[in-house]
């Protein structure tokens, strides 16, 4: 995973110790004694609009500049989505959109960091037909302490950036904090939405229901005599792997990055 960012993005509620600031102080100041040294920014936002707004602005400066942030956003929220200061909400539905411009815009290289949720609800809104959404997506499981919070994530900032691999990092927060943090990486979001589409349409009921379907409706230019459901069905299931070598160069973005053929080498038989 390549980075040349860290980007705080704080929308901690007035009033409250502000963990986003502390954050950002801490790792500015680990950031210092590695070399190349990635920035490390603080975005204050206060609501949706403003959230919103950001995402297309750091899609625009990845393309322009080549800026690539690991986006870590401090919030109140829940598995739907994310609360904002003023009391905003937005779910994933509506943040799948934009992250997933941002992601192709840093080349599939985008890290996201919450810590109001662990964004297990992203996966309910993707589909065989959607991009990548991020790199990897990582947050707690459960209710989080503002010093678990601190020595978790400076233990991830420190070990991403020393090793640049965001699986070491993950790796090591998980030692600092067990039992507390998900990451769910892209070839996780894949299988999950792979397998959701075999358990529900590919099952040898749902192929028959869906030939039922198609020999009513032949294509449109057919002619010849009827085809039964039965053949239909099994042309589903002689398509499968298509399907599937479809949807994986769709969603690692293979056919705008061809070096993710090899970056993210998930196969039909190896599921």
């Amino acid at each position: 995973m390549r980075f040349n960012q860290i980007l705080i993005v704080d929308s901690i509620p007035a009033g409250e110790r502000n963990t986003a600031r502390e954050l950002y102080q801490d790792v500015g100041l680990r950031a210092e004694v590695f070399a190349p040294a990635p920035e490390v920014r603080y975005r204050r936002v206060e609501g949706r609009a403003e959230f919103l707004t950001l995402l297309p602005e750091l899609a625009a400066a990845a393309s322009a500049s080549g800026d690539i942030p690991v986006l870590h956003i401090e919030c109140h929220g829940s598995d739907d989505g994310l609360k904002f200061s003023d009391g905003s909400f937005v779910t994933w539905a509506d943040l799948k959109g934009p992250l997933t411009s941002l992601n192709i815009a840093t080349a599939m290289n985008l890290l996201v960091v919450v810590a109001a949720c662990d964004g297990s609800a992203l996966t309910s809104t993707l589909g065989l037909v959607d991009r990548a959404p991020v790199h990897g997506l990582i947050g707690p499981t459960r209710a989080v302490t503002p010093v678990e919070l601190t020595r978790a994530y400076l233990e991830l900032y420190e070990t991403l950036m020393r090793t640049r691999s965001a699986r070491q990092a993950v790796e090591a927060m998980l030692r600092a904090t067990p039992n507390t943090f998900v990451y769910r990486a892209a070839q996780w979001l894949f299988q999950y939405v792979w397998d959701h589409y075999q358990a529900v349409h590919e099952t040898p009921e749902a192929r028959l229901g869906r030939g039922i379907k198609m020999a009513a409706n032949p294509p449109v230019g057919y002619v010849g005599p009827p085809v039964q459901p039965e053949m239909f069905a099994q042309l589903l299931a002689e398509r499968n792997r298509e399907f599937f070598d479809a949807f994986r160069r769709n969603f690692f973005l293979c056919d705008l990055f061809p070096e993710h053929e090899t970056r993210f080498p998930i196969r039909y038989d190896a599921l």
